[in-house]
């Protein structure tokens, strides 16, 4: 009778988490963004939906989603857009009552595409105007081409301004660090890289804000950290070590950025039973004191069995300033983007990768 008792009062604890529990959805816009959500999806991530849209009816038939979108009976025929950015955002505003019915029952709504194509381009900020209409935190994951993909770059920095109108907050992915760090993998694995960092981003905001804490972030400490706008980064590490998961999380090879003038910041950190007060005092102000005083600063902290004498560390910063972009695209402004073609002249020259890859 006890044991009854005491199963019942677990299922139940369990059914009111649940029901608590933020709603999240990755949308994959485009190639790139839906072969992220193929991957999440395989995953299989707990408390999140997949959903993939495309114009190239081909392609989407290959992903594995939760919900697919065919961006593709009014302008397309199903076949792409060709590259053609302007094309992708005219669709999907075309799908725009389709699109609203898939995004407005969550509470978190991450955008991931390409930059620099067709309909991830022009898709992901229309997405994230009509998660954020209906209430949600939109935050887009989106990664940058080569440098030497000359137009497409002009096409994803068109992208990014257009993101900072819509999305509370953009999470930069540069291609070309891909070279720096993994440059004799094949192609598919090496992107497979980008893909696993996109997986690793969602999973550690899910479970940081989804999961009892002894000091507790939520969902409401979350929002107010994302609705500050610009630019964010994920900091993510694991060591037993108090000092050297600070500096692998913030000397991520993948993420090149700038952490002056940082607005915000979300800090968790999980440790096994023998975490102690100054070790995890030691990681939270290792990563603060790269802030400014000024910055708006959450920390949480949870006590995992399972971890023994593992540190995680788990932080999204905001308002930072990523190099593969000119700052200016990152102004916390909600003033319209420029025209699609008004934007060539604001492309500033950049840095040349190949010259650090080493042989």
């Amino acid at each position: 009778m006890l044991s009854k008792l005491l199963q019942e009062a677990l299922e139940s604890e369990r059914d009111f988490e649940a029901h608590l529990a933020p709603k999240i959805c990755v949308v994959g816009c485009g190639g790139g963004g839906s072969n992220s959500v193929h991957r999440i999806n395989g995953v299989g991530l707990e408390g999140v939906d997949t959903i993939a849209m495309n114009t190239d009816k081909y392609h989407l038939a290959q992903v594995k989603a939760d919900k697919r979108l065919l961006l593709a009976e009014r302008s397309t025929g199903g076949y792409g857009t060709g590259g053609n950015a302007e094309l992708g955002e005219k669709v999907a505003y075309e799908f725009a009552g389709e699109i609203e019915e898939l995004v407005k029952p969550y509470d978190i709504v991450f955008i991931t595409a390409g930059m620099g194509g067709g309909t991830g381009t022009g898709t992901a900020p229309v997405v994230a105007e009509l998660a954020r209409q209906h209430g949600a935190v939109s935050v887009a994951l989106v990664t940058i081409p080569f440098d030497i993909e000359k137009s497409r770059f002009k096409t994803a920095f068109r992208g990014v301004s257009k993101l900072r109108e819509h999305a509370h907050s953009t999470i930069m992915l540069d291609n070309n660090r891909l070279l720096e760090i993994v440059p004799k993998l094949p192609v598919e694995q090496a992107f497979m890289v980008m893909d696993q960092l996109i997986v690793e981003v969602v999973k550690g905001i899910t479970e940081t804000i989804c999961q009892t804490s002894m000091i507790n972030l939520d969902f409401a400490d979350f929002r107010n950290i994302m609705i500050q706008g610009g630019a964010s980064t994920v900091l993510y590490a694991e060591n037993e070590d108090a000092g050297k998961v600070v500096m692998e999380a913030i000397t991520n090879p993948l993420l090149d950025i700038d952490f002056e003038g940082a607005s915000g910041a979300m800090i968790h950190i999980t440790g096994g039973p023998s975490l102690s007060l100054r070790k995890a005092y030691e990681v939270l102000n290792g990563v603060t004191e790269k802030l400014s005083d000024a910055a708006h600063i959450k920390l949480g902290a949870r006590i995992d069995p399972d971890l023994c004498d593992t540190i995680k560390l788990m932080a999204i910063v905001t308002g930072v300033k990523p190099p593969c972009l000119p700052n200016h695209a990152f102004a916390p402004s909600r003033d319209s983007a420029p025209p699609w073609n008004e934007l060539d002249d604001l492309v500033e020259t950049r840095r040349d990768p190949f010259a650090r890859v080493s042989e």
